[in-house]
């Protein structure tokens, strides 16, 4: 009896996951800054703008989704399992419990939103901490070039989501809005940029033996999809 091999991938890999969010994290700050015309004091008072329902939908969908892809990564260990369905429930926290910012705004539950935002950052720059840690695996072979780059990334992004952490500890105890604003803009880039990092289909800092493709499979010259299982295996650190 014939089989015949499925069109497509049944499901994205890890990497395309650390992909996607990366990219919705990172959008997020500069996509809410234009939908509100510069109007916000913080990405967080896109939920309460109010001339613009876009900027409300874009901000809940965007937490949702990276809360879904999270909730989807399993990681390489089970601290990377565990902590990023810490994260993925902390983002849906952010979504549906708004801040008290902005014209009309109130909190559903005061201070979930904060602390809610204070877990995901720290969980978020533990991340960086340990993709450090997977990229020092590599730095004994060919893969040592592209993955002193990105170390030096994730050290930039972990330092940038300290530097986030420590703006809301400083808006608690100043409630200068500003804070805010900077702070949750120096967690997402940094949040972006660290995920497209390890995502692995970035050139420069991925050596050729580890880049992935931008869909997470590449055409053979007979049409068929070459899955990642297909690949020649070879004995190689663990992921980031």
């Amino acid at each position: 009896m014939s089989t015949t091999q499925a069109p497509w991938p049944p499901e994205i890999d890890q990497y395309t996951i650390k992909f996607l969010i990366g990219f919705v994290a990172l959008s997020l700050p500069m996509v809410e800054l234009v939908l509100s015309h510069g109007g916000i004091a913080s990405i967080s008072e896109s939920y309460w703008y109010p001339d613009s329902r876009w900027s409300r939908n874009i901000f809940v969908g965007s937490l949702f989704a990276i809360a879904a892809l999270l909730s989807s990564y399993n990681g390489t260990d089970a601290k990377q399992l565990v902590l990023g369905k810490v994260a993925a429930i902390a983002a849906v926290l952010i979504s549906i419990f708004p801040c008290n910012c902005g014209s009309d705004a109130h909190e559903i539950v005061k201070g979930v939103h904060g602390a809610s935002a204070g877990v995901m950052f720290a969980v978020l720059a533990w991340f960086c901490w340990d993709f450090i840690q997977r990229a020092k695996t590599k730095l004994h072979d060919e893969r040592k070039t592209a993955a002193s780059r990105r170390i030096i990334i994730y050290q930039a992004c972990g330092l940038g989501m300290l530097v986030a952490i420590a703006l809301f500890i400083a808006h608690a105890i100043t409630k200068d809005d500003r804070l805010v604003f900077w702070g949750e803009t120096f967690g997402l880039i940094s949040f972006g940029i660290s995920w497209l990092t390890a995502s692995h289909k970035l050139p420069v800092i991925t050596h050729p033996s580890e880049r992935e493709t931008l869909f997470g499979f590449e055409r053979t010259q007979s049409g068929t999809p070459a899955y990642p299982a297909q690949r020649p295996v070879e004995p190689i650190a663990p992921a980031e």
